[in-house]
């Protein structure tokens, strides 16, 4: 005969007593100092347990018993079904109840029994972390439920853990105070604070563990900006719930940004400047004030920096000597120094023009009335035939030329910053080899190679 019972610790030792035919009685321990016994046709009155008393913890029934009548035989049959602790499925058939809960008790109480044999096994868990792993599965009707278990978790429960959390408003204030005092460059702080301040005027005054995906949502949709904006304002916002569930303030748990997307729509090829409009800029920039803003423009077309780098970058980043330009992390835009080599066009106009300010007073002024210039501006009705300056035009030429004169993806992407991909994708075949000669052969009047 087998013997079973549950008491209110897993490990505890179980008995059970299969009776006469079709029935079978089972004894549970309750506790260890009193017993309650249920026998097939009679039944003792479970003793009333003090109003301060907590009811006992329930465990799953590792196998259990359902009916079904066979397809085959159209008789009414009973099946065993269950995991036990190695993994292995049961799902036994049997044609009388009686051997269907026999072979439940035999398992089960090889299930309490645990292992039979010490079996040791490498993990990175520690002892407590195993022993809540233990509860956890006991509590939990199949082993494949955990990881539900901790899904519903993550995305419904661990929110509502957070003992305080301020209003959007509050919080946006505290932010702000942070950008003043954080490391973050000028124009990273200038960019949070603009869009985090929208979001957070833009939606209800809400405790911000109470901010959903769909309200980032709604607020994206009634942007109306381009999609490339509209993934800017979500990776501001990021960072906005990414600062508040810092462990210094645990304001939220979860950063609802992680599950908003933004689809972004097909981005034309970068635009570049002809050969000829190279040409004029640079004459028209030599004729403009003496050549005041020649350095700026001379670095951004030859070497391809980016116009919020060429306005840091300073004389002393400049090593006219070995041909290098130096870029410190501050000064570019991933935060990583960089070296650029100096082609000979680059290198004439950075001699001819030395120690100017790559960034003098009245910068933004004089560089709009050079572009009129060469045709670039915003159309008036004095000016109807003026084009828009795209944006980083002149970095995006100086890549098409180094790319086709070099050809290689790795030194291009180590030149301007990018990545391999990123070249390929957008800056080969872009200009023609005799494109390429004419465009490095633009130096200054008089200079000579």
């Amino acid at each position: 005969m087998k013997h079973f019972a549950t008491t209110e610790k897993p490990v505890a030792t179980a008995v059970a007593t299969v009776s006469e035919p079709r029935r079978i009685s089972q004894t549970i321990t309750v506790n260890p100092q009193e017993r309650q016994t249920h026998v097939a046709g009679n039944e003792v009155s479970p003793r009333k347990r003090p109003q301060n008393e907590n009811p006992p913890t329930r465990y799953r029934q590792p196998f259990r018993i359902k009916s079904f009548v066979n397809p085959r035989t159209g008789s009414q049959s009973w099946r065993v079904s269950g995991s036990k602790r190695d993994g292995t499925r049961i799902r036994e058939n049997f044609a009388e109840l009686r051997s269907a809960q026999c072979r439940q008790v035999e398992l089960t109480t090889e299930w309490l029994a645990r292992e039979t044999e010490s079996v040791a096994r490498a993990t990175t868990l520690t002892e407590s972390q195993v022993r809540l792993a233990e509860a956890a599965f006991l509590r939990l009707d199949s082993d494949e439920e955990l990881p539900l278990a901790v899904d519903h978790w993550l995305r419904h429960g661990r929110q509502h853990s957070v003992a305080e959390s301020p209003r959007v408003d509050e919080a946006v204030e505290a932010f702000q105070r942070w950008l003043e005092t954080s490391t973050l460059r000028d124009r990273s702080r200038q960019n949070l604070r603009t869009r985090v301040k929208v979001f957070a005027n833009s939606i209800p005054n809400v405790r911000v563990a109470d901010v959903t995906p769909e309200i980032i949502d709604n607020f994206l949709e009634k942007r109306t900006v381009a999609a490339s904006s509209k993934d800017s304002d979500r990776r501001a916002i990021s960072r906005f719930f990414s600062w508040c569930m810092d462990r210094k303030r645990r304001w939220t748990t979860a950063n609802p940004c992680h599950a908003v997307r933004v689809e972004q729509v097909e981005r034309p090829s970068p635009a570049i400047l002809n050969v000829a409009e190279c040409k004029s800029l640079l004459r028209q920039a030599k004729k403009f004030k003496h050549g005041r803003i020649v350095p700026y423009i001379a670095v951004c077309l030859f070497a391809g920096l980016r116009p919020f780098e060429a306005r840091r970058l300073t004389w002393q980043g400049v090593n006219l000597t070995d041909g290098e330009i130096r870029l410190e992390s501050h000064q570019t835009k991933t935060g990583v120094p960089r070296v650029i080599s100096i082609c000979p066009a680059l290198l004439a106009w950075l001699k001819a023009f030395e120690g100017r300010a790559f960034y003098p007073p009245n910068w933004r002024k004089d560089f709009d009335v050079l572009k009129r210039a060469v045709g670039y501006g915003t159309k008036t009705d004095k000016t109807p035939n003026l084009k828009p300056w795209p944006e980083d035009v002149m970095r995006h030429t100086a890549v098409s030329h180094f790319f086709r004169l070099t050809g290689s993806y790795g030194q291009t992407a180590e030149q301007f910053g990018n990545s391999e991909p990123i070249i390929k994708r957008h800056y080969q075949g872009r200009v023609s080899s005799r494109d390429t000669k004419m465009f490095y052969a633009l130096l200054p009047h008089n200079h000579k190679r």
